[in-house]
């Protein structure tokens, strides 16, 4: 056998040194965290990303998620406070999840995905403010239009036109609405589909068209609750469903279903109890009992104030229920609390009108 040259050995030692260096160095480039809604985050580097699904590399083999199992996506180069309001948007805390991301400069930010993250949480806020009447409407349609035009594939496909929905139903563009809930019945999961069915809904109840919206709650609350998620759109379509039916002149019945709901359903669900209460309120403002539909408004406004879109509403309603129970100071209280609380709100609007 021949000898190998002395230095061989430590030639050898020295490429593979510098192999293991090369491959630690691409782990550890590939830093992006995905985090399933079940199960451990899984780290390496994300490869594909869409409305529908997000492909990851890790340890070079890829792993592929539907968007509807994932709880959300970091990136490795992204700033720190980005996760921070990931985690306060989650948390339904939009104040200072915004305050947070104004910190961000755009300017140092190379990565179009961490840029596109920024913007888009950015302008949610500002619209989830905006329809509890402290945020700047206009600047979120603005801003989340300019998401989608740089990215008509974002992963936020879905989360952008409910916004974008919500918001035009609240600058009083049903038809607008309607298209961007009309976009969540195309997505592959049937949580987002139901999603849009509820939301459809709701437009048509904006329309004064409550024979249409029942149609839509109906289907909701024939279908399976095969998610958590489902089963609370089935919870808010049953009030739907009774909003209809006291809009068709059916208000004792409406009233009974309602009334069964809060035996049923758990009351720390603030915003189903919140809107049952407004509803059990409309109700009673159509069956002409005033006192009893003021009752209903001030739970909501005592119990369930942190849900602003109903609170709001709750307190519209007060307003005109103590001035016609002789409680003036009362109904001045109540007005000026709904202009300072919720001075951009469809139903602040509507006072001044």
């Amino acid at each position: 056998m021949l000898d190998q040259p002395r230095n061989s050995r430590p030639l050898a030692c020295l490429l593979a040194w510098v192999l293991t260096a090369c491959v630690c160095q691409n782990i550890t480039r590939a830093n992006d965290r995905l985090y399933p809604k079940q199960g451990v985050s899984v780290q390496g580097e994300i490869v594909e990303l869409s409305p529908a699904q997000v492909t990851i590399a890790v340890r070079g083999k890829n792993q592929v998620f539907a968007m509807d199992e994932v709880s959300k996506i970091t990136f490795d180069d992204e700033p720190t406070g980005l996760d921070r309001a990931r985690e306060q948007v989650r948390l339904g805390q939009y104040e200072q999840a915004l305050e947070e991301l104004k910190k961000i400069s755009l300017s140092g930010i190379s990565n179009p995905r961490v840029r596109e993250d920024v913007q888009f949480y950015r302008y949610y806020c500002e619209g989830r403010l905006g329809l509890a009447g402290n945020g700047d409407t206009k600047a979120a349609i603005k801003g989340l239009l300019a998401v989608y035009s740089a990215n008509r594939n974002t992963h936020h496909l879905y989360e952008l036109n409910e916004m974008l929905g919500e918001l035009a139903l609240a600058v009083g563009q049903p038809d607008t609405a309607s298209n961007y809930f009309k976009a969540l019945l195309s997505a592959p999961s049937p949580d987002t589909k139901a999603i849009g069915v509820y939301r459809l809904g709701e437009v048509k109840l904006a329309q004064d068209k409550p024979t249409e919206a029942k149609i839509r709650f109906q289907q909701l609350v024939s279908a399976q609750a095969s998610s958590p998620e489902m089963a609370r759109l089935k919870s808010l379509a049953e009030v739907g469903l009774a909003v209809c039916e006291n809009l068709a002149g059916n208000s004792q019945q409406a009233l009974e279903k309602l009334s069964g709901m809060v035996q049923k359903y758990d009351s720390t669900d603030q915003g189903l109890f919140a809107r049952i209460n407004n509803a059990k309120g409309a109700c009673y403002l159509a069956l002409n009992q005033p006192s009893r539909a003021l009752l209903s408004y001030l739970q909501t406004d005592l119990l369930f104030f942190t849900e602003a879109e109903a609170h709001a509403e709750a307190l519209y309603h007060l307003v005109q229920l103590w001035s016609q129970e002789g409680q003036a100071a009362r109904a001045a209280e109540a007005r000026e609390r709904l202009i300072s609380q919720y001075a951009s709100s469809v139903w602040a609007n509507k006072l001044n009108n």
